[in-house]
């Protein structure tokens, strides 16, 4: 839905007449608003903590301040800028539409694994509070995010389709491992960030297969 919202975003104002650079700005700025811009807080809270803190302990507390910081700053402006910059790589509405919402379901239900694989690294929060799914439930909503992609790229070809399922499981793997080294699991923060990550590197790597 998330990526449904983003492309119609982008649709409304490629009718317009605006330039796809412009048209994924509007996609991606939809996107922050229909999630409140929580896995954006998450990604910029870990770059401030996993950069600037010197210890597990410290790293903790500067992801729960409220405030961002160089690191966090930067991360965050990179990232947004690679949402939009693929989004207005592949220009056509209608491929935007599929790459948006197969990343989003992809990204997503990385988040589940990676719920699975690390464990809270502390007691409270909401990393905590959300529990550990089993892997029934892994194995359910990775399936349903495989089968989506599956059904929206295979027109592309079986090598999109590769290329998403890639993406997705090397940006989650890739920070859920950052995040055990660096602070021995998961937050509400880690969770956050694996979905940027594995968004991200998802899309990047449908406009490189789709090139």
């Amino acid at each position: 839905m998330v990526g449904a919202l983003g492309a119609l975003g982008y649709a409304l104002a490629a009718a317009l007449g605006l330039p796809p650079m412009m048209a994924a700005t509007v996609a991606v700025a939809t996107q922050v608003v229909a999630t409140g811009a929580l896995h954006e807080d998450g990604l910029a809270d870990i770059a401030d903590g996993f950069g600037g803190g010197a210890g597990r302990a410290r790293k903790l507390e500067i992801m729960r301040d409220s405030r961002v910081g160089t690191y966090g700053a930067a991360t965050l402006a990179l990232a947004l800028v690679m949402r939009v910059a693929a989004f207005a790589a592949l220009a056509e509405p209608g491929a935007v539409l599929v790459a948006a919402i197969t990343a989003g379901a992809l990204s997503r239900a990385a988040v589940v694994a990676v719920m699975r694989v690390l464990d809270p690294a502390r007691s409270d929060g909401l990393g905590a509070a959300a529990g550990r799914p089993d892997e029934r439930t892994v194995a359910a909503a990775l399936a349903i995010a495989a089968g989506l992609a599956l059904v929206l790229l295979l027109p592309a070809g079986p090598g999109v389709v590769g290329a998403a399922l890639v993406g997705a499981a090397v940006g989650a793997s890739g920070l859920a491992w950052l995040a055990h080294r660096q602070i021995g699991g998961q937050t509400g923060d880690v969770l956050g960030a694996a979905q940027q990550a594995a968004e991200i590197t998802t899309l990047a790597l449908i406009v490189a297969a789709s090139g």
